[in-house]
């Protein structure tokens, strides 16, 4: 489905001390491109770089060449269109604002191992399975319209612009709804944690969409952001942010999912770190685990505040007044300093 390959992208698009790792903007071809979490690279030079050995690739795919050629532990790309009509987006004419963030050091992308069982799924399970492997983006995009299934009137204007017909969810929907008992979660705890499959994990991600209300549902999902496997990864991505596009979402107590999170924060799955960001927000992480955890990997946090796009900074500065009860801005070095006081200051 080339159409809905198309419209994930733009989905994506429309979505140390402080000192290293700041925003610095250079000209692009399509618009400003600001780079974040640069430490030993300069901005320029890492452009340069990225043009000379992959001259015939859209910047958007840059972080491949920054992991396979650059020598980065993790990279991603975000773009940020200057207009919210679709029909502008795909025609081009709209002004593109590129954000590559890049994390240089490998000892702080830290996957989790996958598993190497084989789970036996039950018949409903394997149906939904089948198309995450036949057609994983008309899943993944199920996934996270999930809570919004009702608004049928509400997707059909979302997705036409695009060309995509939203009865093509219907199926995928049927099918995850109906796996919302407690084995249900169980079943896919055990999957995501045992199974070597990685569309029985997806599934198992999928799944989880029924349980909002179980901390233990988001914990899972955390841990899945940390997956080896993309597809995987996105699915889990997929679920959280439909969560916290409900009114259904909550306070979740975060503090068994350290391990994970920790990870997150310090830049293990980059692609994933704004969600991430959002997600402990909207779900009012409590503020003394908030600290310490933040306090664990504050560098990629802090070169988010200090990031010039203002879209971009948004979600870690509000995280930090959330955590801190203080609003210091878009000033990294002043979060710095309240991070680094004593915790029995706060």
């Amino acid at each position: 489905m080339a159409n809905l390959r198309s419209f994930l992208w733009v989905a994506v698009l429309v979505a140390g001390t402080p000192a290293h790792g700041t925003g610095q903007v250079l000209e692009g071809q399509l618009g400003p491109v600001e780079f974040i979490g640069l430490e030993r690279w300069d901005a320029k030079e890492l452009l340069e770089a990225i043009r000379r050995l992959a001259p015939d690739k859209p910047l958007a795919a840059c972080a491949v060449t920054m992991k396979s050629e650059l020598g980065f532990a993790d990279a991603a790309v975000f773009g940020h269109f200057d207009a919210e009509s679709p029909e502008l987006i795909m025609s081009g004419d709209a002004e593109l604002y590129t954000v590559i963030v890049g994390v240089e050091d490998s000892a702080r992308v830290r996957f989790r191992t996958a598993g190497s069982g084989t789970i036996n799924l039950p018949a409903p399970w394997e149906a939904l399975k089948s198309i995450a492997e036949e057609d994983f983006g008309t899943l993944a995009l199920a996934t996270e319209m999930f809570h919004s299934r009702h608004d049928r009137e509400g997707i059909r204007k979302r997705l036409e612009p695009y060309g995509i017909d939203g009865t093509v969810f219907v199926s995928p929907w049927s099918m995850i709804e109906v796996l919302d008992r407690e084995e249900h979660r169980l079943l896919a705890h055990d999957v995501l944690s045992r199974d070597s499959s990685w569309s029985s994990r997806a599934t198992a991600a999928s799944v989880l969409a029924n349980f909002g209300g179980h901390d233990a549902a988001w914990h899972d999902l955390m841990l899945t952001l940390t997956d080896p496997d993309g597809r995987v990864q996105s699915t889990a991505e997929a679920v959280l942010k439909g969560f916290v596009q409900t009114e259904e979402v909550r306070p979740v107590r975060w503090a068994p999912a350290q391990q994970p999170l920790a990870a997150l924060l310090d830049g293990t799955n980059l692609f994933a770190f704004p969600t991430v960001l959002k997600v402990l927000a909207a779900t009012e992480i409590e503020q003394e685990f908030g600290r310490r955890l933040i306090r664990e990997a504050p560098d990629l946090l802090l070169a988010y505040v200090g990031a010039k796009h203002e879209e971009t900074r948004e979600a870690a500065i509000d995280l930090l007044k959330i955590v801190s009860g203080e609003d210091f801005g878009a000033d990294p070095q002043a979060w710095s300093e309240w991070l680094s006081a004593p915790l029995n200051d706060s």
